[in-house]
Parts: structure tokens; C-alpha cells; sequence
């Protein structure tokens, strides 16, 4: 079942990878993170209140990129599951990745000085697609490295965890920095830019950190053939557990996808707060999930990743549909709430990307190959789409609720910020357990579709 080469790459993911590998693959996705969270938290904002379009039309130009990510996300991961380079097939693309990935987020900021809305919001839709492609050519190889490094059930839960916490602490620097950066380059567009070029070096660092740092991970040699790009599609989606899973994760990006959208929000017209109030409620959020997720670790080892996550999920969706009810005067009650939310927005983090990997095992007993790149590409098209759905959702959502770009708002935007922010996420996240309830891949299971494996290459 595959030369040498590849049988003794295969036993080395047996061992526990070294701490030093672990934090540097981690702080891998820091980058990428301030990317998913910047954007989607703030451009949305930034195209209604720093350049002035129409939500409506603001959430609608920022849904078309992302449909792009349905066919290019898939296309990456095969590009790198046959990919032949000094440097592996995965790790080469942190490489060469790291620079456009960074320019093209400084160049999204740029507001266009066109008179027209509709030309402002084309040039800031092609952009985001451009930025879109530069994430997809990093963040689809990075992902698909968890598989290669360990083939152990908890080992991967571990690398997940570091891979995570790194995850929330570029989330928190994009959710808590971003309107302070703002606010220290003058403001406006003026601010944005600033706040886009000191973001962009970050992520470029991160990246080229996790190259350096990875050299010596576990990683296997690429098929000497593998089927067309259309055919795996077709095999990846026989993977019942797979499917079942991203089906339940689709439903759940939706949900923190919209969260994002509306936090700023619901923290200016909900809570009647200065938008600069994010750089103390976001980061109760983010600070909390990072601090969690060593409690997950812990629990899910104990428990089960599939028992401990439906607690995570639920502690999330009873803290958002609480704040429903917060009023304006509740500040404390709301920063209380937004802590709770954290806590179980940190086994999101956690859990669904550990289990990820453990699909991989299952189609490899099904095709007899290793193809972590076409999962990991299908599951981040998934994660984009839900998390592009979420602007539009708000734009639209304001837009019924009567929001104007200029004056005060009336007080029927409120309202409605309440309902897309908190019901609907909570709504999402009770949707997402149908198809939940059908992922079976326990660490029994996990070990004997891996027993099954090694009796098909032995013989």
C-alpha cells in the first residue's frame, strides 16, 4: 500500500511531536485568524460607516467572493496533496504564501475614492476575492498538516489544541486591536489603512514562523497518482462521518459567522456603546477562549470529544440567546454573558478541527489513500462560505430594520441587531446537533478503522 518511503513516514507520526513543533505549527494560523476575523467583523462596518454603502448591497458584494472559495478550497487541497517541492507538499506554500497573503490584506483597506456606491463596493468585493485566493493558498496546505503529524486520536487532539489557542489569540489581537488601530492612525480610511498595514506584517510573520519552525515535522511523500479533482469530490463525499460532520460544522460557522458581523453592532445600537467598547468585549471573548481551551483539552480527553463538545455548544447557544434580554443599562450582565459565550465558543475552537482529521483515517480504508488536502480544502470552502453568509445576513437584517448611513438610527435597528446577533446564531448552533448526532467516530472507532488499515497494507 505504498512504497518505503511512505511506510516509514507513516510510523514516524506514531510519536508525540516535540513542544517546539507544536507552538510553531500553532502560531501558523495566527495569521490567518486575523484575517477571518478582521474581515469579518469589520469590513462589513467598514463599508457602511468609514465609505458609506448600503448594507444591503455592502453584505451582498462581500457573499460573491466566496463563492469562488467553492472551487478554488477543493482545487488547493488536491494541488497540495501532489504537490513535489525541498520543502514537503504542504510546508512549501508558507513559503511562498506569506507575502501575498499579507499585501493582499493591506491592499482591502484602501477605500476606493470612486462617486459611485456600487463602484466603491466592486473594487472592495474584487479585492476581497483577491485576499480570499492568498488565504486559500495558505490556510488549505497548513490545515491538512494535522493528519501527517500524528495518526494517535489524542496526540492530534493536542496539536489541535496549540494550533487553537494560537487560532484565539490572532483572533483577539484582530477583535480587540483593530478600532484601536484605527483610532491611532487618525480614523476613517485613514485608520483602516494604518490598522491593515500593521495587521498585514503580522500575518506574514506568522507564516513564515510556522514555515521555519516545521521543518522537522512528520509529513508523507504525494501520490504518484491520484484521480481527477472531480472524482475525489465524488469519493470525499461517500465519507459518511465526514459529512455528517462538515454538514454540522456548516451550520455552526453560519452561527459565529453572523456573531461576528453583528458584534460591533450590537455593541454600538444594542448596548448604546461607543464602537471602541469592542476593545473590552471582544477580547473578554477571545481571552476566554484561549484560557478554556486546556480546560476542553482536559475534558475532552476524559469524556470524549463528541460528548464534551455537545456541552461546549450548549453553554454557547444559552449565552446568546440570553442576550436577547440585556438591556442597555446591564453592562456588567453583559460582559458576564460574553464571558460565558466564550467558554463555549472555545470547544468550537477546539473539537470539530480535531475531529476533522479523524475522517481522513476513515477514506483512506474506503480509496487506500492519503488525501488530508481534499478534506481540508471541501471543509475550508464550507468554513468560508458560512463565514461569508454571515455579512449579508446583517447587512440584510439592518437594512429591514430600517438603518441609515447618515443620522441616527431608529430604534427598530436595535431590535433587529438583537434578533440576527443572538437568535439566530443560538438557532444555528440547535440546528447543527440533527446532523451531529450521526457522527459516530469515537476513539474506538477511530482505532479500529486504523487496525482494519493496517490489516489491508499488511497483506
Amino acid at each position: 500500500m505504498g512504497n518505503a518511503t511512505e511506510r516509514q513516514a507513516t510510523r514516524a507520526t506514531h510519536s508525540k511531536l516535540p513542544l517546539g513543533i507544536k507552538l510553531s505549527f500553532g502560531i501558523g494560523d495566527i495569521g490567518s485568524n486575523i484575517f477571518i476575523v478582521t474581515t469579518g467583523m469589520y469590513l462589513l462596518f467598514f463599508m457602511t460607516n468609514v465609505m458609506g454603502i448600503n448594507p444591503a448591497l455592502a453584505g451582498t458584494m462581500l457573499l460573491f467572493p466566496k463563492l469562488w472559495d467553492v472551487i478554488s478550497d477543493p482545487l488547493m487541497g488536491a494541488i497540495s496533496d501532489v504537490t513535489r517541492s525541498r520543502f514537503g507538499r504542504r510546508r512549501v506554500y508558507l513559503l511562498y504564501g506569506a507575502v501575498p497573503f499579507g499585501l493582499s490584506f493591506f491592499i482591502l483597506f484602501l477605500a476606493p475614492g470612486f462617486q459611485m456606491e456600487f463602484a466603491n463596493a466592486l473594487q472592495t468585493s474584487l479585492l476581497f476575492a483577491l485576499a480570499c485566493t492568498a488565504f486559500t493558498v495558505i490556510n488549505v496546505p497548513y490545515a491538512s498538516m494535522v493528519p501527517e503529524m500524528s495518526d494517535d486520536y489524542n496526540e492530534r487532539l493536542s496539536i489541535v489544541s496549540f494550533r487553537m489557542t494560537f487560532a484565539s489569540i490572532g483572533a483577539l489581537l484582530a477583535g480587540g486591536l483593530t478600532m484601536a488601530l484605527v483610532a491611532a492612525g487618525g480614523g476613517g480610511a485613514d485608520g483602516f489603512r494604518f490598522m491593515a498595514g500593521i495587521f498585514g506584517l503580522a500575518i506574514i510573520f506568522s507564516c513564515l514562523w510556522c514555515f521555519f519552525g516545521t521543518r522537522n515535522a512528520p509529513s508523507l511523500p504525494p501520490h504518484k497518482e491520484t484521480p481527477p479533482i472531480k472524482e475525489q469530490v465524488r469519493i470525499a463525499a461517500r465519507n459518511y462521518p465526514f459529512v455528517v460532520l462538515m454538514t454540522s460544522y456548516f451550520l455552526q460557522a453560519l452561527a459565529i459567522g453572523v456573531m461576528m458581523a453583528g458584534f460591533v453592532y450590537y455593541v454600538k445600537y444594542a448596548m448604546t456603546l461607543p464602537e471602541t467598547a469592542m476593545n473590552i468585549a471582544f477580547p473578554i471573548f477571545m481571552v476566554t477562549g484561549v484560557i478554556f481551551i486546556p480546560v476542553w483539552l482536559a475534558v475532552g480527553k476524559r469524556l470524549g470529544k463528541i460528548k464534551s463538545y455537545y456541552i461546549g455548544l450548549a453553554i454557547f447557544t444559552l449565552s446568546m440567546g440570553s442576550l436577547f434580554f440585556t438591556s442597555s443599562s446591564q453592562l456588567m450582565i453583559f460582559y458576564a454573558q460574553i464571558f460565558i459565550a466564550g467558554i463555549g465558543f472555545s470547544s468550537f475552537q477546539l473539537f470539530p478541527f480535531s475531529m476533522l482529521p479523524d475522517t481522513v483515517e476513515y477514506d483512506q480504508l474506503q480509496s487506500g489513500m492519503r488525501r488530508e488536502g481534499i478534506f481540508s480544502g471541501m471543509w475550508s470552502a464550507g468554513q468560508k462560505i458560512a463565514y461569508s453568509v454571515g455579512p449579508p445576513i446583517v447587512g440584510f437584517a439592518l437594512a429591514l430594520s430600517g438603518f441609515v448611513t447618515d443620522g441616527v438610527q431608529p430604534e427598530s435597528v436595535a431590535t433587529g441587531v438583537r434578533i440576527v446577533f443572538c437568535l439566530f446564531p443560538a438557532a444555528m448552533i440547535l440546528l447543527s446537533f440533527l446532523p451531529f448526532s450521526k457522527y459516530k467516530m469515537t476513539e474506538e472507532e477511530f482505532e479500529k478503522v486504523k487496525a482494519k488499515i493496517s490489516g489491508t497494507s499488511k497483506s
